[in-house]
């Protein structure tokens, strides 16, 4: 009898551990949020004021938001990777870092199949390395559709943007949207369909389309549940990525010569589609330009060391090696 009691007060006080700590954890996000909302519109209504006199001094904070954006991108980069593909942290930082100047070079970004690579050599898990590069592309894929709509809602976009350049953003976007709907039917919809290849059809063709089905309802369910426990987080980190892409992007409206670029997200949309054009164009706006360069520039400037120091943790077969393992 008396065991029993305690068993069930364990069970109790067990609950009220949980349910506290659940707690604690929503209230730490929800001031975060607050927290970053506040400094986004701060940094939005004043930065400009502040710093328009001095180009020099917004080109280097602005390389600063930049490099802070970068590592809040390594951060979303090391939860989805750290769930799905148990590799750490501190790698998966530096291979951010030293991937990045990759994943900026046209055409369509074509630069993210350097950091699938490294992630699958890393990991070699094909199914949830695909899902990893999915899924942060996913909350990119977001911000920028609700920037998208609202600029062109506002008729902003039509008057900057050339055809092509429009068909690359909008591929982009729909390629990664549908990839997220994907997560949402995708494991139910692949368990059906393996269900109904196992009961209907039969034969030596039959294991190979089995086995295919059920890499990728691995890779979905990975990835549903990924979202279910961490979307949340997750989507603030990108909220922040983005907020401060902007605040970087309203500190050079003030030079912009065109008055389209003295929208802060139409420069910001101009920057992150153009890049590498936009600073060695013949012909193109300063604000735009300097947005670029400065974006580069912050790049470049940790890419050495992140180089170094990844490539240190992967080859060296010393303690680092170890621990990877």
């Amino acid at each position: 009898m008396m065991v029993f009691v305690s068993e069930n007060w364990i069970k109790k006080v067990s609950l009220f551990q949980n349910g506290v700590r659940l707690g604690l954890f929503r209230a730490r996000f929800l001031l975060t949020a607050l927290v970053t909302i506040c400094v986004l519109a701060a940094g939005w209504s004043v930065g400009p004021k502040l710093l328009r006199p001095s180009l020099s001094v917004t080109i280097i904070i602005t390389m600063f938001v930049y490099f802070l954006a970068h590592c809040f991108r390594a951060m979303r980069l090391c939860i989805i990777s750290g769930r799905l593909l148990q590799v750490p942290a501190r790698t998966i930082f530096l291979l951010h870092f030293a991937t990045a100047p990759f994943t900026i070079i046209p055409p369509f970004k074509l630069g993210e199949v350097v950091r699938f690579y490294m992630l699958w050599t890393m990991s070699l898990k094909l199914s949830e390395t695909i899902v990893t590069v999915l899924l942060d592309r996913l909350f990119d894929a977001i911000i920028l559709s609700l920037l998208l709509a609202w600029l062109i809602i506002n008729n902003h976009i039509d008057s900057v943007m050339d055809e092509s350049t429009r068909v690359v953003q909008w591929m982009i976007l729909a390629v990664t949207i549908s990839a997220g709907i994907c997560f949402l039917i995708g494991p139910r919809a692949l368990s059906s369909l393996q269900r109904y290849v196992m009961i209907h059809h039969s034969g030596r063709n039959v294991l190979v389309s089995l086995r295919l089905i059920d890499v990728l309802r691995k890779g979905t369910t990975s990835g549903e549940g990924l979202l279910r426990q961490q979307g949340a987080l997750l989507m603030m980190i990108t909220v922040l990525i983005w907020g401060l892409e902007l605040v970087a992007a309203a500190l050079f409206t003030p030079i912009a010569i065109f008055p389209e670029f003295q929208n802060a997200g139409v420069l910001l949309i101009n920057r992150t589609v153009q890049e590498w054009y936009a600073v060695f164009a013949p012909s193109v706006d300063p604000a735009l330009a300097t947005s670029a360069a400065s974006s580069i520039l912050a790049i470049f400037i940790v890419w050495p060391p992140s180089v170094y120091g990844y490539l240190t943790r992967i080859i060296m077969p010393t303690s680092r090696g170890k621990r990877l393992k």
